[in-house]
């Protein structure tokens, strides 16, 4: 029975060095992520400060943008009216060089 109590005692200081060995790697764990708890909040918190910077300076540029989306609506409306005016200029000239000819050759006949 003595042998039998010794090996039950061994068992037992086994079972406490292995449940000791599992606490101190739950508290290593913890720490660890608490850690990395920590270090993501903070990097998390300077994204959300650059994006906050970012978001200012959008809010700045957007009269600027505005400004040039109404230039470039004026500048191609100025061009449609250019070349409608090119073309009805043509129009004007090619009668007027068929007018011309036509006048010249008939004085020949």
């Amino acid at each position: 029975m003595a042998g039998k109590l010794d090996e039950i005692s061994r068992a037992i200081g086994a079972l406490e060095t292995s449940v000791r060995e599992l606490k101190r790697r739950m508290d290593e764990s913890g720490k660890l992520q608490a850690r990395r708890h920590a270090d993501s909040a903070a990097a998390l918190r300077e994204l959300a400060k650059k994006l906050d910077q970012h978001a200012a300076s959008v809010a700045a540029i957007r009269p600027a943008v505005a400004a040039l989306e109404i230039a470039r609506s004026k500048l191609v409306t100025w061009a449609s009216i250019g070349i409608a005016g090119v073309v009805v200029l043509g129009w004007v000239l090619e009668a007027g060089v068929k007018w011309a000819v036509t006048a010249a050759l008939s004085h020949f006949q």
